[in-house]
């Protein structure tokens, strides 16, 4: 198993692990994927329209305002590791 590095931040309460890309280990995935950040995600997770589990994929899907939010509880401490974020309506 590769170690990478995440951004740990914490809001309302949640500890958020933001992982950079392999591809660009100085960049977030989200930003570099998707031009997402970590305020997108934070917005996202806490004014969330529905998150539903999606059990073959094994994550939570959120829908926000703006943002489509894909993430999993890490399972040592329970923060919220982020799968990834993209824009509700990019294609």
């Amino acid at each position: 198993m590769v170690r990478r590095d995440a951004l740990i931040l914490e809001a309302g309460g949640e500890r958020f692990r933001f992982y950079y890309d392999p591809a660009r280990p100085t960049v977030l995935h989200i930003t570099w994927r998707h031009g997402t950040t970590p305020e997108d995600v934070i917005a996202a997770f806490f004014g969330a329209e529905r998150t539903e589990w999606n059990s073959g994929q094994a994550r939570n899907e959120t829908a926000g305002e703006e943002h489509v939010l894909y993430w999993t509880r890490h399972a040592h401490d329970d923060s919220v590791v982020v799968i990834t974020c993209f824009g509700r309506w990019d294609d």
